[in-house]
């Protein structure tokens, strides 16, 4: 089964919500690495993952997000990632249990490539053709390369997945509001990214992370109208508050839900969470989504 199969036979494909915040929920301290709990707290990684996927998810993403060689580094674990990534890939499977697709998940390098920053753009397409070769290996059925704010680095790890052989990538970048609609922190537009990784090969183009609901919608509807390949939108559970010294957001399964019928009614092919999505949000979002079929077939 691959994630064309699977959007081939139905529309919306469900994908999971956060797992950082969650694994915050059951005790990760803040500040250290969440890849981390592979090698400590594996139990509660599968449980998180096994939670989405009785909740409906279609596809659940490997807790891989920081697991590249240069992220790795600022938590001194560099020299586990090949331990980390095939872990994780494997705990993801596990819960899947071959009804579920599993994403490697790749997020950014968390430095800045030249000319911003020290990293060279060769090293930049090393590092990530190194995690994307570990997650195929270890039997992702699709990379999902996310949270990305510049176009220059999605293309780098876009790239760097095909040339690692990934069929199937996804890359969703991150847009925060602007006085010209929403905008990446480099000034990138929807549609330019959309026109840009199109270029280059992306199987799945969209957003996730951001401000939540209400900038992610305008992405959607620019994404939607400039995009030849399928759309995922993952946005955030509102901009996160803090209660009581602990992080809370706002957004709620029921807000989620009517938020899933808006992108559905505008075509967006795959849905999920990022930041502050928790289980029950996606059980919702898995409500309405057959709710909404039923109706349907009822009405032919």
């Amino acid at each position: 089964m691959t994630i064309e199969d699977v959007l081939r036979k139905r529309r919306p494909v469900l994908f999971d919500g956060a797992n950082g915040t969650e694994y915050q929920r059951r005790g990760l301290v803040a500040g250290l690495a969440p890849e981390s709990w592979n090698l400590s707290n594996a139990q509660a990684v599968e449980e998180v993952h096994r939670e989405y996927c009785m909740s409906g998810s279609q596809v659940i993403e490997s807790n891989t997000f920081g697991a590249n060689r240069k992220r790795l580094e600022s938590s001194g674990l560099e020299n586990k990632i090949k331990e980390i990534n095939k872990i994780a890939v494997g705990l993801a499977l596990s819960a899947a249990d071959e009804k579920v697709l599993v994403a490697g998940s790749v997020g950014p390098l968390g430095a800045l490539v030249d000319p911003y920053g020290d990293v060279r753009k060769e090293e930049a397409g090393d590092i990530f053709r190194e995690q994307v070769e570990l997650l195929i290996g270890a039997g992702v059925h699709l990379i999902a390369i996310e949270t990305m704010i510049s176009l220059e680095e999605a293309v780098i790890a876009l790239e760097a997945a095909k040339d690692a052989g990934a069929k199937t990538v996804s890359v969703t970048m991150t847009f925060e509001p602007s006085p010209d609609g929403p905008r990446t922190p480099f000034g990138e537009s929807p549609t330019q990214a959309v026109e840009l990784l199109e270029r280059y090969g992306v199987s799945i183009i969209g957003s996730n992370c951001g401000r939540g609901f209400d900038v992610m919608r305008a992405v959607a509807k620019e994404m939607k109208m400039a995009a030849k390949v399928p759309v995922l939108i993952q946005p955030n559970a509102g901009i996160p508050e803090y209660l009581q010294n602990a992080v809370t957001y706002p957004e709620s399964p029921q807000q989620f839900g009517e938020f899933v019928k808006e992108m559905t009614s505008l075509g967006v092919e795959l849905i999920g969470g990022c930041c502050g999505m928790t289980s029950a949000h996606i059980a919702e979002a898995h409500r309405v989504i057959q709710r909404m079929r039923k109706e349907k077939s009822a009405k032919v």
